[in-house]
């Protein structure tokens, strides 16, 4: 499978229909991609041997057939004529005798109709003469230009002296500024795959000059949304074999001044999008969480997450019947680390609000989706001891205690979803969404380097080794490789904190510290919360929220 991902940098696509002036292309026709490869490639100043290797990548390109493509919705803008100065002035005089040749020929046409023998020959002379005089002209111009300039036409490059012709800049803006061009039956080597990353890597406009894009080779598209169909109501532009023969040749015939069609085939398309294309990913954590709210006690700040997750699972492992259940505790019965998804203690933060203060409001109590019948059950029962332990005959919902020690004593009071201020609703941390971003910084499970490095060798290395490690720690909670990591300086939320300001991570001797870092994910397709990810997932740490809609 080959899959080119093209990102439009101003949030906008810049191209005419090839059918109409006044419209605009959407989605960008496969043709225009294969045309934007072939213009980087003619104009990048290389050596023999890679301009060589380039030419080989885009006439096997050019066989590979009609890509579907992953396009979302777009709008255009309302098409508006203006009149632009023209560019390409003269300053000699040719300009004058080409209007005096056609104002020769004008009277000689007029001539003509008269049928007058004397008159028909007087302006034959002066059409005659005037096309010799602008032949003469040219042919200064263009053995000597400069020699020829006539300082009387220097006003012609002001723009008011400039004749304006009407223009029309059709464009359209994605809901998603991205474009996936998917071949599935493509098998590229390892050599044809890094010389066509390096040709993507040097695009920079994708249609008008004013269509700036990135492009780069994905592993893991999403499902397209325009599929090559025989019998399919839309028509795309796209290439096959001789295609950069053809642009060469129209090229030579052009030379980017005369006026050009795109050397291209028609092939339909369908817009039928399937159920599956539809659909979110989920990760291994469920949706269905267990609440506790902050009745009183110390206001803790969210840099204590993991160690309020800590006291919580000690104390549910207080009140758990023997043996305690791997789920509850985390490991095995031989007491090494569970291999399976486990319970996910996460304590909930009001951040995201102009007067955010990032004090914790909460507990989730956040179980797996495969959890099983008895699993669950050993949960819900360690919460119930718990509660029985501290209830009060007149209390309808009983209040636990949470001994922090120094810190004091927490009050919790379990409560239904519906029931509890925003940063504590379901749909604040598992609606679905493409873009997520860290709430809790991420816990790396590998050590990337320094992040924060004043070296930009160094910084490059540890974010790229950063960015593998969170796709790794995406898929190892079921979720898909994201398409764009960012490694994330500081805290995207109001009232959430930097990294730095969170205690060592796990803290303990013998236990190597984590690197904690705030991160972007953008995925291809809709993801579900709860997005728990990295090394500290199930005590609060890499706690994401999805982008709001806008």
């Amino acid at each position: 499978m080959l899959a080119i991902e093209v990102t439009f940098l101003t949030g906008r696509y810049v191209a005419t229909a090839y059918n109409t002036r006044t419209a605009s292309e959407w989605p960008p026709h496969p043709a225009r991609l294969f045309s934007a490869l072939a213009s980087t490639h003619f104009a990048h100043d290389a050596t023999t041997a890679a301009r060589s290797n380039e030419r080989a990548v885009l006439e096997w390109l050019e066989h590979q057939g009609a890509p579907s493509i992953l396009a979302s919705d777009a709008t255009p803008r309302e098409v508006v004529t203006v009149f632009v100065p023209v560019n390409d002035v003269g300053l000699t005089d040719v300009d004058n005798e080409a209007a005096a040749l056609d104002a020769a020929q004008t009277a000689l046409a007029s001539a003509a109709e008269s049928a007058d023998s004397k008159l028909i020959k007087k302006h034959a002379t002066a059409a005659r003469k005037a096309d010799e005089t602008l032949k003469k002209a040219i042919a200064r111009a263009t053995e000597v230009p400069s020699k020829w300039v006539n300082p009387r036409f220097g006003h012609r490059v002001l723009p008011e002296h400039r004749g304006r012709q009407p223009r029309t800049f059709p464009s359209v803006t994605p809901s998603d500024p991205y474009v996936t061009y998917v071949w599935p039956d493509a098998g590229p080597t390892d050599d044809l795959r890094k010389v066509l990353d390096g040709l993507l890597d040097r695009v920079v406009r994708l249609g008008h000059s004013s269509s700036l894009v990135s492009a780069r080779l994905v592993e893991t598209p999403g499902t397209p949304t325009w599929r090559p169909a025989g019998d399919g109501p839309e028509t795309l532009r796209v290439v096959e074999s001789g295609q950069l023969a053809n642009l060469e040749r129209a090229f030579a015939h052009h030379c980017e001044v005369e006026p050009r069609v795109l050397p291209a085939v028609q092939h339909a398309y369908t817009t039928g999008i399937s159920h599956s294309a539809k659909r979110s990913h989920k990760s291994v954590f469920s949706d269905d969480w267990l609440v506790l709210r902050r009745i009183r006690g110390p206001i803790l700040p969210m840099s204590a997450t993991a160690g309020v997750a800590r006291a919580i699972r000690r104390t549910l492992m207080s009140f758990a019947e023997e043996p305690i259940a791997e789920v509850i505790c985390g490991h095995s019965a031989d007491g090494r680390p569970s291999q399976q998804p486990h319970l996910a203690i996460v304590p909930l933060p009001f951040v995201g609000h102009q007067h955010a203060s990032g004090a914790l409001l909460g507990i989730a109590l956040v179980l797996p989706r495969a959890t099983s019948a008895n699993e669950r059950r050993a949960v819900y029962g360690a919460v119930a001891s718990w509660e029985h332990r501290y209830r009060q005959e007149d209390e309808n919902t009983p209040i636990v205690q949470l001994n922090l020690g120094a810190a004091g004593e927490l009050y919790l009071e379990r409560v239904e979803w519906s029931s509890v201020q925003a940063s504590l609703k379901s749909e604040v941390w598992c609606d679905p969404a493409r873009v997520w971003y860290s709430v809790t910084p991420v816990a790396l499970d590998r050590n990337p380097g320094d992040l924060r490095s004043r070296d930009p060798r160094k910084l490059a290395a540890a974010t790229d080794e950063a960015v593998r490690t969170v796709w790794r720690s995406c898929e190892r909670i079921g979720l898909p490789v994201p398409r764009h990591v960012e490694i994330l300086p500081s805290a995207p939320w109001a009232g959430a904190e930097k990294a730095q300001h969170y205690p060592l991570y796990p803290g303990s001797a013998d236990r190597a510290t984590r690197v904690l870092t705030h991160v972007r994910l953008e995925f291809g397709e809709l993801v579900e919360g709860p997005v728990l990810v990295g090394a500290g997932r199930f005590l609060g740490l890499g706690l994401f929220r999805p982008e709001p809609s806008r």
